[in-house]
């Protein structure tokens, strides 16, 4: 990284930094907003919608919900209160594995995939007008700049 287009102050450094972080929590929160606006117009969370989206991707329109939570990134008891709440509106339906009995699969049900097909058009609208102001290029260095941080942010503390 080239240091000498920072400031070598750390307080300057630290205010930077502490910019850049409230910058990132603005752009998720305004999205976050922005994208559970657009699922509450299906009658879900984008959370939720996520949860479809995941499992439709998987083979077969299903994924146990050990590999669903690893995809989403969410805590098992989170991606089970999830699962929970599409089984309830008849979007998602529990089986066992078809090959390990200890195991549980989420299935997209015929209304999950209609939902999904309505609604993730629009979801992919919201995440995409959000970067509308950068082009192509400045977009992509955006990207590389943020992959290099969330790289960093998420090593082991000794490799730091």
């Amino acid at each position: 990284m080239n240091r000498s287009t920072t400031p070598a102050d750390g307080e300057d450094r630290a205010r930077l930094a502490r910019r850049a972080i409230e910058a990132l929590e603005r752009v998720a929160c305004a999205t976050g907003r922005e994208l559970d606006r657009h699922a509450a117009g299906y009658g879900v969370s984008d959370a939720k919608l996520e949860v479809l989206e995941v499992l439709l991707c998987a083979r077969g329109g299903r994924a146990c919900l050990h590999d669903l939570g690893d995809e989403l990134g969410v805590t098992r008891p989170n991606v089970t209160k999830l699962v929970d709440g599409l089984e309830r509106s008849g979007l998602v339906e529990r089986r066992p594995h078809p090959s390990d009995g200890r195991m549980v699969q989420a299935h997209v049900t015929p209304a999950g995939a209609e939902l999904a097909d309505e609604a993730l058009p629009g979801r992919e609208r919201v995440m995409r007008d959000v970067w509308d102001g950068l082009d192509d290029d400045e977009l992509a260095r955006l990207i590389g700049l943020l992959e290099a941080v969330a790289e960093r942010a998420t090593a082991p503390a000794r490799s730091r």
